[in-house]
């Protein structure tokens, strides 16, 4: 029998982590909160909330290139956040010290990419881009 990674039951592709103050559209109604991470209704509402967190990573921290993003998102004390970032990077055919925007391609990039090392989640960067449309993010 196949093992279903946290990310993946909570229908959390990102791996976001569970705070009360973050009221994110989508969240379970009766177990928000697995282990410390959110649990989304569906990975659309988890992929969401990963354009949001980072769109506010880009505006309130300034980060504006994938190691600035990924080294907040995964940081080292918690993580192998250089290679985190090696394989985002190859992944997402993005420069470690690229400038970001938050409305630019390659937000979508990044996050598709970071899916996939998160949980092993399958996005395309059009995916995402259609989340960020549909929910006008």
């Amino acid at each position: 029998m196949r093992t279903i990674n946290l990310g993946t039951a909570n229908r959390n592709p990102l791996n976001i982590r569970y705070s009360a103050a973050n009221r994110w559209l989508g969240l379970h109604p009766v177990t928000p909160n697995v282990k410390g991470f959110c649990k989304f209704i569906a990975p659309v509402y988890g992929y969401r909330a990963a354009v949001v967190l980072m769109k506010t990573y880009m505006r309130r921290y300034g980060l504006d290139t994938p190691a600035g993003i990924i080294s907040r998102w995964a940081p080292p004390k918690e993580n192998r956040t250089e290679l985190y970032i090696a394989c985002v990077c190859g992944r997402s055919r993005l420069g470690r010290d690229e400038r970001i925007t938050a409305e630019g391609p390659e937000l979508a990039r990044l996050i598709a990419a970071m899916a996939r090392q998160e949980t092993g989640a399958r996005i395309t960067p059009e995916g995402v881009d259609d989340i960020r449309r549909k929910f006008n993010v």
